[in-house]
């Protein structure tokens, strides 16, 4: 599971409200019970950790997590490789 999947889960989890392990990479965002309230709520999330404006679409276009983070990676490069230095403007 890449990092972008894995933040995209605990992302969902806090705007479901509920236990991470609760949630599948490759569960539908509506199976999950994603409805566009909460979904423009992840959206919002991804814009701040991207810095880019994050299209709701797209939850739509790639309905998975783990789709959804495939998505982000080819767009704005891999989370992975990013996390160094994502780490080292936090500190």
């Amino acid at each position: 599971m890449s990092k972008r999947e894995t933040w995209l889960l605990d992302a969902l989890a806090r705007v479901l409200e509920v236990e991470r392990s609760q949630l599948s990479a490759t569960q539908s965002f509506a199976e999950m019970g994603v409805d566009s309230l909460l979904g423009l709520r992840l959206t919002r999330q991804l814009q701040d950790q991207l810095g880019v404006e994050v299209d709701l679409e797209w939850m739509f276009d790639h309905p998975t997590a783990r789709e959804l983070a495939r998505f982000l990676d080819q767009r704005f490069g891999d989370m992975d490789a990013a996390a160094p230095a994502a780490a080292g403007a936090a500190a």
